[in-house]
């Protein structure tokens, strides 16, 4: 089972290498964001800088923007204009969609290795 646990963790950190743009940051938020967003919860700039898992408002405005222009969330006014509301983009729930396969995966390959070990 560990080294299941390792080549999935070393497949993540393939990835993260291969897309510098990816990083455990980028998928935390994201994760929350659809979370939060599939609860019906609308997601304002100033609750994810509340919530102190993010980071300072600078990065985490730098961390926004940059994910806005590759098209994984989108930042909207909210209803006083002061607001601005953040929810996943259509590439965002793919990258997720992604990060499930991967996961897949590696349980999969967990399961082969445990039925493999038991008939041993």
């Amino acid at each position: 089972m560990k080294n299941t646990f390792v080549n999935f963790t070393n497949r993540v950190q393939q990835l993260y290498a291969t897309h510098p743009a990816e990083s455990v940051e980028v998928d935390a938020l994201l994760t929350h964001l659809h979370e939060q967003n599939q609860s019906g919860v609308p997601v304002c700039i100033t609750d994810l800088v509340r919530a102190d898992r993010f980071g300072t408002l600078p990065t985490l405005s730098k961390r926004l923007h940059e994910m806005e222009a590759r098209g994984l969330i989108r930042v909207t006014p909210g209803a006083d204009r002061r607001t601005r509301l953040v929810t996943v983009d259509q590439a965002g729930l793919q990258l997720l969609d992604e990060r499930a396969a991967l996961l897949r995966e590696a349980l999969e390959a967990a399961g082969r290795k445990l039925e493999s070990a038991s008939t041993h």
